[in-house]
């Protein structure tokens, strides 16, 4: 997505670049998750390392706290005897700033450019914004000549836009970052225009876009973008375009509570999904149409549609998925008076939770297993019984 990747080419120069120590990041707050995101990413090419404070901010002192305890954490564990710095009587910035400091002594060689440290103090919460402006306030300070984290530290602080920083020092740089579903639309349509870009890159881009139009309600053009992403795998074969642009439209149908169409555009979905030999491609079709089956009364279907999106999620695997299928296959069952079948489903789908974690499918399993224990006799029944009595 043109967005992400401007936002990832910028973060890159900043870290590698030698002119600005700090960057300050102005961007709407629930806007910030996306920065993570790209930064965990670069933190996986790049050398540096990544120190990430994305903390409540309920008082500059208790985030103070939180970064400080998290500096000194890791230098710890590095420099074993090394004191740490001594933080009595110094305002919260100056005490974040001589943690930094002394974190980055201890992690990386003296007299180096390369790795950096890289602090990004950037609460996704706050109780002031007003209190987190006058934090950034003080860490960008101006300084007499260069500040001692210039050389091997680059730090990003955060406000939003609108912030009255005040006049900053030559060493920081401004980054506005407008990650808003408008932004991101205009990226992805951008990229299905590019000449440059080979066809398979515009089609993805255009799916991109539907997607985004469908998420956001606006349903007409969604269905008219999906259509023109099937359209153009008639003159590319693409059974993976095809199906989930066809798939794409049957999401359109069921936000409108149209169910029928809805069903009959997942249908059209599989016959392309079925090509593809994609596993988790036909586990989201196949679990679609099983739950429009059961919401249209066409029980008979959607047990044989959950009884395959199980044997999917084995194969893909997904095993809250698997669960889930497992469950409502033996609900369907169930419904038909099959209770040994039923039974059967139920404790499947409780071993498979049990094995994988899944404590809350685990507690919803348990109702069901005790119900069936009480119909059902043989061995089934002390199956169930032995599971029941086994660690929760």
């Amino acid at each position: 997505m043109r967005t992400l990747r401007q936002l990832d080419h910028d973060l890159t120069a900043f870290l590698e670049g030698q002119e600005h120590g700090i960057c300050v990041l102005i961007a709407e707050r629930d806007q910030l998750p996306w920065v993570f995101s790209a930064l965990q990413g670069l933190d996986l090419t790049l050398p540096h390392i990544f120190l990430s404070f994305p903390h409540a901010f309920t008082s500059v002192d208790e985030y103070a706290d939180t970064i400080i305890e998290g500096c000194l954490a890791i230098a710890s564990e590095r420099a074993g005897d090394v004191p740490p710095p001594k933080l009595e009587d110094m305002s919260a910035a100056l005490r974040v700033k001589s943690a930094l400091m002394h974190t980055r002594d201890v992690l990386l060689p003296p007299r180096t450019s390369s790795p950096r440290l890289v602090p990004v103090l950037a609460p996704l919460t706050c109780a002031s914004e007003a209190e987190v402006l006058s934090f950034v306030q003080a860490i960008v300070a101006a300084h007499d000549g260069w500040p001692p984290w210039f050389h091997r530290m680059r730090i990003f602080v955060h406000v939003p836009p609108g912030a009255d920083v005040g006049p900053l020092p030559r060493f920081v740089r401004v980054l506005a970052v407008d990650l808003s579903v408008a932004a991101l639309s205009a990226g992805v349509a951008a990229d299905a225009d590019d000449p440059n870009a080979t066809p398979e890159q515009r089609t993805q881009s255009l799916l991109q876009v539907a997607s985004i139009d469908a998420a956001n309600g606006r349903h007409d053009a969604a269905i008219a973008g999906f259509r023109e992403v099937y359209a153009r795998t008639t003159a590319r074969p693409s059974p993976v375009f095809a199906a989930l642009a066809l798939s794409g439209i049957g999401d359109v149908w069921t936000m409108r509570k149209n169910l029928p169409e809805a069903v009959s555009w997942y249908e059209r979905a599989l016959v392309p999904a079925s090509e593809t030999g994609a596993a988790l491609l036909m586990l989201l079709i196949s679990q679609n149409l099983a739950r429009l089956y059961f919401e249209l009364g066409r029980h008979a279907d959607a047990e044989t549609f959950f009884d395959g999106a199980q044997k999917l999620a084995m194969a893909v695997p997904d095993a809250p998925s698997h669960v889930q299928a497992l469950q409502w296959r033996g609900r369907l069952e169930e419904l038909r008076g099959a209770h040994k079948e039923a039974g059967a489903s139920f404790l499947a789908a409780a071993t498979v939770a049990r094995e994988h974690h899944i404590a809350a499918l685990l507690d919803e399993l348990r109702p069901r297993l005790l119900a069936t224990q009480k119909r059902v006799q043989g061995p089934l029944a002390s199956e169930i019984s032995v599971f029941l009595e086994g660690p929760r």
